[in-house]
């Protein structure tokens, strides 16, 4: 039987399972009795893990006295939080998958072509063409309760226990929310208010991607914002909707490197999320309610915040330290303070990991989540995005100039860095709306704009960097006056090169015609 299974996974903290039963909401829209049920079941896939690659989960579950075979079709990311498959499921009595159980035929081709055959072949047994394995399994105990209130209905699921590969094991103590029918909002509503009594966060990985990690060690990939494909005739709000969603995508997904800590990427590329939906918070300010945009671009900057210390110590260390440990001779002041700044960048780790792991951070996740299911605010948020795009992009433009005056290279560090963020809301602007435009006409303008963005961020990073190395100068703990000199030497002379290319690069930009206007 093929269903579209709508769910919405929160992590539980240790400690609250007992409170969580006990719930007032549960016991006020339960419908019937909780059904408790052992769930035992085992994932199959080839030996290079083909299925994985295709995005498809197969497993073998007991459940009770029944035997379900099911297959699941990611449909959507699932990075937002909500996870949208198809899912296929069929009684069986086998303890290995049956292709022949699979009833629709898209699926069953999908399921031959990622394990590399090109059709099904009658005459061979089902479960011989799959030549699947068993490659993890998980032992859950589940209690579930059905929440309705009205038309709306969600099945509340609270699962613990173990998925095991290889002889290696990870926990699961989580809450699945799956919408049996209504509307998301529904499912959302319930998802905040668990969020807040007991500090659940969204848990984006589903068993199956737990099971695999297990079974396939891999390390975390950065994501970099995608490209958005905007049409003029869309609304404003739907523009908007798209770019926080994009965001929300990408903050998510760079949730797993910055926790780990070994790729600096990753909190960049987190920071670039929180920034790019901050930047459409402003951009849209004029058909967002105050009460709407206000408490989102709160939390945002907060989340920034706890992320930008490690941010800052990755290029610390990895630009300006690195460059002055390069120069031949150096004496053992210059490991000492490194091997310092090492501790500060851990430090900056825990607390940008702190941050992902609080109680403030999930209620923020949910609140991005639920951006693409909420109507628009206002009237004018309902007007086509082509005829509110230009007077933006004009609206930047005119700040950029303000904010440079006759000399950019002439400003002082506060007036410079007012510049570098007037310039990344105009770039932003651009990346959002670009597509709507002549890609070679956008081309140059994009770039002349990424080039004073770059020199403007060297000089900003000059100046944060004297600070925090006068930050590590501490009475207590000082900095040797050889380390001192030599990176404030550096530092000067970077910010001396990048005001010299920086008259250059604003006369270069300056000259180009607003491609939107043509």
């Amino acid at each position: 039987m093929v269903e579209q299974e709508i769910e919405l996974k929160l992590s539980l903290p240790e400690g609250e399972v007992a409170r969580f039963r006990r719930d007032p909401m549960i016991h006020r829209l339960k419908q019937g009795r909780a059904v408790n049920k052992p769930l035992l079941a085992a994932y199959f896939d080839t030996p290079n893990l083909s299925l994985k690659s295709a995005r498809m989960a197969l497993r073998i579950r007991q459940e009770g006295r029944l035997r379900v075979q099911t297959l699941k079709i990611a449909t959507k990311g699932s990075a937002t939080g909500i996870q949208v498959r198809g899912e296929f499921n069929a009684k069986t009595n086998r303890n290995s998958p049956d292709i022949a159980l699979i009833e629709s035929e898209a699926a069953r081709c999908a399921l031959l072509k990622a394990i590399g055959r090109t059709k099904d072949d009658n005459s061979t047994p089902k479960s011989a063409i799959l030549n699947l394995i068993p490659v993890f399994t998980t032992d859950v105990r589940r209690t579930v309760w059905t929440l309705a209130d009205g038309t709306d209905a969600v099945e509340v699921c609270l699962d613990l226990g173990t998925i095991e590969s290889g002889g290696k094991s990870v926990l699961i103590r989580e809450v699945e929310l799956e919408l049996k029918r209504g509307s998301e909002a529904f499912l959302l509503d319930i998802a905040d208010t668990f969020s807040e009594r007991y500090g659940c966060r969204v848990f984006s990985d589903s068993k199956a991607a737990r099971g695999y990690s297990l079974c396939s060690p891999s390390s975390p990939t950065p994501r970099k914002a995608g490209k958005l494909r905007l049409e003029p005739d869309q609304s404003v709000w739907s523009a908007f909707q798209a770019i926080v969603g994009e965001g929300t995508d990408q903050l998510f997904a760079n949730e797993p490197t910055v926790r780990l800590g070994q790729d600096v990427e990753g909190v960049h590329q987190a920071r670039v999320a929180v920034r790019r939906m901050r930047a459409a918070l402003s951009a849209f300010r004029s058909v967002l309610p105050d009460a709407f945009r206000s408490p989102l671009n709160k939390d945002l900057r907060w989340v920034g915040n706890m992320l930008g210390p490690a941010r800052d110590w990755d290029v610390f260390i990895d630009e300006t330290l690195h460059a002055v440990l390069k120069r031949p001779g150096r004496p053992p002041a210059l490991d000492r303070f490194a091997e310092r700044c090492g501790e500060a960048r851990k430090h900056g780790y825990r607390r940008a990991r702190k941050g992902l792991n609080s109680a403030r951070y999930g209620r923020l996740q949910l609140s991005l989540i639920r951006v693409p299911y909420t109507a628009a605010p206002t009237l004018e948020a309902e007007r086509p995005i082509g005829e509110f795009a230009g007077a933006l992009l004009d609206e930047r433009l005119r700040a950029v100039q303000t904010a440079a005056g006759r000399d950019p290279s002439l400003l002082d560090e506060v007036s410079l860095h007012a510049l570098r963020i007037d310039i990344k809301k105009l770039r932003y602007a651009i990346e959002f709306f670009g597509n709507l435009y002549v890609a070679h006409d956008v081309k140059p303008y994009r770039s002349a704009l990424k080039r004073l963005q770059e020199c403007l961020g060297g000089l900003n990073d000059a100046a944060v960097h004297a600070a925090m190395l006068q930050a590590m100068n501490a009475p207590d703990r000082p900095v040797s006056k050889f380390v001192q000199r030599a990176i404030l030497s550096h530092l000067h002379a970077s910010r001396d090169e990048g005001l010299s290319h920086l008259t250059e690069m604003w006369g270069a930009f300056s000259t180009l015609p607003p491609f939107w206007r043509s």
